[in-house]
């Protein structure tokens, strides 16, 4: 609440009297949530060594801004995230291996500045055999996220191609994550490949007598006025099509064939 109201010393206190002052034991589950959130805070914020000094003490490594200590740091959140491996169907574990995962992959590109070392972080997790679907997915929009912040939000010298591609793969996988579609609007921008974005959307009657649900075409609405003068053509389509889906569900809701 302190940080959404921009209070960032607040935040930072109540960060440090849960995580540093309380001393809960590493065991809790949630903790590595937390050091993330504390993390991705310093980081927006653009206070670089202070996010180094969160993810050390994350792990109980003295902040001694070093190789060596940074090595060891990255092993440690490395093993951190592996030893959830195989709870990994619990929803809570899976966020907390989420987060130790988005911790090792802050440091690599906080330390690194290299976008592409910090995906092949998260892409070592997401080709894991033990991951769910919606461990895929989450994982998948966590990495997407953070590309997004170090190369658009915070400005940091990085080629478009790789926020697109990325996005576009993810939004394939995915179709229905807003999150996604929103990133992938985002890195499409100035493009002029307006009929790249129906075909991801499958709007090209690839899928031919398959009904979108009404999440989808909410989204196409959103879509249509994402380039200006192409609302104007879509309206009657989308109007259709968002009939359509709310028939289907209501059909389905009512037990109607």
């Amino acid at each position: 609440m302190e940080r959404l109201r921009g209070r960032l010393d607040d935040a930072r206190k109540v960060y440090q009297t849960v995580l540093l002052s309380s001393k809960p034991p590493a065991t809790v589950l949630g903790l590595a949530i937390l050091w993330y959130n504390w993390a991705e805070l310093e980081w927006l914020a653009g206070e670089n060594q202070e996010v180094i000094k969160v993810i050390l003490r994350s792990v109980d490594i003295e902040n001694t801004n070093s190789g060596v200590a940074f090595l060891r740091a990255k092993r440690k959140l490395e093993d951190a995230a592996d030893t959830l491996t195989s709870s990994i169907l619990e929803t809570t574990k899976m966020k907390e291996r989420e987060a130790w995962v988005k911790l090792r992959a802050l440091l690599e590109i906080i330390t690194g500045k290299d976008a592409a070392s910090m995906l092949q972080v998260f892409d070592r997790y997401l080709h894991m055999e033990d991951q769910t679907n919606a461990a895929r997915e989450s994982m998948t929009m966590a990495g997407l996220v953070m590309l997004y912040r170090y190369g658009v939000v915070l400005k940091n010298p990085m080629p478009p191609m790789i926020l697109r591609e990325r996005a576009s793969i993810a939004l394939g996988a995915f179709p229905g994550n807003s999150i996604i579609l929103g990133i992938f609007l985002e890195g499409e921008k100035g493009q002029g490949v307006w009929g790249k974005v129906r075909d991801m959307l499958g709007d090209n009657e690839v899928d031919v007598g398959k009904t979108k649900d009404v999440a989808r075409r909410v989204e196409e609405v959103w879509v249509a006025g994402w380039e200006k003068g192409r609302w104007k053509g879509e309206v009657e389509r989308t109007r259709s099509g968002l009939a359509g889906a709310v028939e289907s569900e209501r059909c389905v809701f009512t037990g109607v064939s």
